[in-house]
């Protein structure tokens, strides 16, 4: 896989995965009752760092930042605060970074073998693999579908009238698609959630984990001590 063989996403990549679930809700819950911008800064400055490690084109950046400076702008505008307005800004970043940043670092064999050894059954442990593949494959459809859209000579930049017939359609489309490979898949193989493995290994804790969780304490810890001991 990919996200494996790039030296810089090594470190998240070989993270435990229930490790990185629990940090993205954790994440998501410290970023809504946060209400200092400096804390806020620092949680959003860690979660660009961990971005970073991932590969992502420099398009999908830009048109990230063009996004967010629209809404500040919108929202100072609304609210008459620009430290509001930044606040409402990053608090956005800090809720919508985590999912993605975990699941792009995270392959979907190792999030099978992880939840081997949750008390789940079968196909629950299945169910949530394909959920959590499916936020790179979007972002994989949605670079095919724009860069289809300029061979036909399509620029969707200059049409943002035609993102919904020409890009969210055909990406629901690809969805379904997907879905039905899954199962046409897992049907052509046989598959039976309840059959015992013979060749797959639950992954376990690693002294990586306890390094990442080291970092990421340090980390927090910062956050909670700018929102609540300043």
């Amino acid at each position: 896989m990919a996200l494996a063989a790039n030296p810089r996403s090594a470190l998240l990549t070989g993270v435990n995965p229930f490790l990185k679930i629990g940090l993205s809700f954790g994440l998501i819950a410290l970023a809504l009752a946060l209400k200092d911008l400096s804390a806020m800064g620092v949680l959003v400055a860690g979660l660009l760092l961990l971005l970073a490690q991932l590969p992502m084109r420099p398009l999908i950046w830009l048109y990230c930042l063009v996004s967010l400076g629209i809404f500040v702008v919108t929202s100072a505008w609304l609210l008459g605060s620009w430290s509001e307005a930044a606040l409402a800004g990053l608090r956005l970043l800090a809720i919508f970074l985590p999912g993605p940043v975990l699941a792009l670092s995270t392959p979907p064999t190792d999030l099978l073998r992880s939840l081997q050894k949750a008390p789940l059954p079968g196909f629950l442990a299945l169910s949530l693999m394909p959920l959590w593949r499916f936020f790179p494959l979007m972002l994989q459809e949605l670079e095919r579908i724009w860069e289809a859209n300029r061979l036909r000579g399509i620029d969707l930049r200059r049409r943002p009238g035609q993102w919904f017939s020409g890009l969210l359609v055909p990406l629901v489309f690809q969805m379904v698609v997907y879905a039905d490979e899954v199962t046409v898949g897992l049907q052509t193989r046989g598959y039976d959630p309840d059959a015992p493995r013979s060749c797959s290994r639950p992954v376990g804790w690693r002294p990586l984990d306890s390094l990442f969780c080291l970092i990421i304490g340090v980390w927090i810890g910062s956050v909670i001590y700018l929102e609540w001991f300043t």
